[in-house]
């Protein structure tokens, strides 16, 4: 009986997230999402959310698979989420610049507002 071998990938993604100025953010919710499992030792993982602390990621598993598609979600309160897909291996490295909301966005167009205002006091 001949014996197939199983081959092992490195499943690596590694990232930084930014502010529009390109300082750090620090506290960043990452939320990676897998189209097939990684091991992360022996469990299987196929989502997997943590805590960039200081703006950088770095998500390194075992694959069983030469190409596993993913994607990357990275948000923060007070910033526009951003996603980004990709297939690893080869590892992925991503750069995020998030936008900040401004209070505009959170109401609507401020001219709409202004026009909306001036027709009721009329």
């Amino acid at each position: 009986m001949r014996r197939s071998r199983n081959q092992d990938y490195v499943f690596g993604v590694t990232g930084v997230v930014t502010g529009e100025d390109g300082t750090p953010l620090k506290d960043v919710d990452v939320i990676l999402n897998l189209d097939a499992p990684v091991y992360e030792g022996i469990a299987p993982v196929r989502t997997k959310r943590l805590m960039a602390i200081d703006g950088t990621f770095v998500l390194m598993y075992i694959s069983g698979s030469p190409s596993t598609k993913y994607t990357v979600t990275v948000q923060k309160n007070g910033f526009d989420p951003q996603t980004v897909a990709g297939t690893a291996p080869p590892d992925g490295h991503h750069v995020f610049r998030l936008r900040r909301i401004s209070d505009n966005d959170r109401k609507g167009d401020p001219g709409t507002q202004a026009t909306e205002t001036q027709r009721l006091a009329n």
